[in-house]
């Protein structure tokens, strides 16, 4: 059976998020990482949500990354850049940004300040499975997960090749 021009025009796009779906399972994951051969941050996230990029991901040159997800406040990133650039550290930052947030049982922050430190805040009410995986100048975190060895694997990837470009090795982490 062929189909005409008109059923594959009705045929329903594929979901968002592709990379964030797992057997039927929509994902929110990210990484956050600093090169400490060239001090640049950035952030890699996939989820099914969109317009993930108006309001997760952060990086500030000379300052960190941050990553907000779940239920997400876009105010988030730019507090903790401020209280960083202020001499605060990745935890003291997230601590005051979690302290003065509406709902921080919601919301799910991680953060790597410009010396590799990292912090994290995964909320009580955080959807489905969720887990956190520090490692050498990065940090991953995710919701939603089909199981909790997501973020592990994400920072066992971004650490695999250190001579690779930062970017590379973010996306390297979402694979």
């Amino acid at each position: 059976h062929s189909r005409g021009a008109g059923e594959e025009a009705q045929r329903r796009p594929r979901p968002p998020g592709g990379a964030a779906r797992a057997k039927g399972k929509a994902m929110t994951f990210s990484l956050i990482g600093r090169c400490a051969r060239t001090g640049m941050f950035g952030v890699a996230i996939t989820t099914s949500s969109i317009c993930v990029a108006s309001r997760c991901p952060w990086a500030r040159a000379g300052v960190g990354a941050v990553s907000t997800q779940n239920v997400t406040d876009p105010s988030i990133g730019p507090r903790a850049f401020d209280l960083m650039a202020q001499g605060r550290s990745a935890s003291e930052a997230l601590r005051e940004v979690i302290a003065a947030n509406k709902y921080p049982e919601y919301r799910q922050v991680t953060i790597i300040d410009r010396e590799g430190r990292t912090a994290h805040h995964s909320g009580a009410k955080v959807l489905g499975t969720g887990a956190v995986a520090e490692g050498q100048d990065c940090l991953a975190a995710g919701n939603l997960l089909r199981n909790r060895d997501v973020p592990a694997a994400m920072v066992h990837e971004f650490a695999e090749d250190l001579k690779l470009h930062l970017a590379e090795r973010l996306l390297r982490g979402l694979e």
